[in-house]
């Protein structure tokens, strides 16, 4: 799939979700992807409430949308386990954003904070380890349709 077409997905009706690890493009694809009929959770934006509490603050804001959503951000991982452990949120798409490793260093090196380089291996594990625990727990009829895109900008 080119990024075109990625960014012109039909997701009418559909809730999405873009995860992905630090740098790999998700509120760029979230701008890009946006619609009216849809309600943006960009789930940084509750990084305030903390890391335990913003989590559960991004998850109602997408289980109490009167639109379908379109969330992205670092709780991404977290909202989708945790909403099927609730069976309270089941994205109808899922896009995984992957970066090289180098890439993800570039990125950090030029335009974060490269103090946090040394938690990002952590982190992305930690991603991982969620995400298997969340397709051990997914009933069959809700899995969502999957979509990786290797991000090479």
């Amino acid at each position: 799939m080119s990024i075109e077409e990625l960014i012109n997905l039909d997701i009418t009706d559909k809730n999405v979700l873009i995860i992905g690890c630090p740098a790999s493009g998700k509120t760029w694809l979230s701008k890009k992807m946006a619609k009216p009929t849809h309600t943006l959770i960009h789930t940084d934006n509750y990084m305030s409430y903390g890391y335990a509490q913003g989590m559960y603050c991004a998850l109602d804001a997408a289980n109490f949308s009167d639109k379908p959503t379109l969330v992205e951000g670092i709780f991404g991982y977290r909202m989708i386990r945790k909403g099927c452990e609730y069976g309270s949120y089941y994205p109808d798409i899922v896009i995984e954003m992957e970066i090289s490793n180098s890439r993800m260093m570039q990125t950090y090196m030029k335009e974060r904070d490269e103090k946090k380089i040394k938690y990002l291996k952590q982190f992305n594990e930690t991603h991982k380890k969620i995400l298997n625990d969340y397709f051990g727990m997914c009933p069959t009829d809700k899995k969502p349709e999957w979509i990786k895109y290797s991000n090479q900008y």
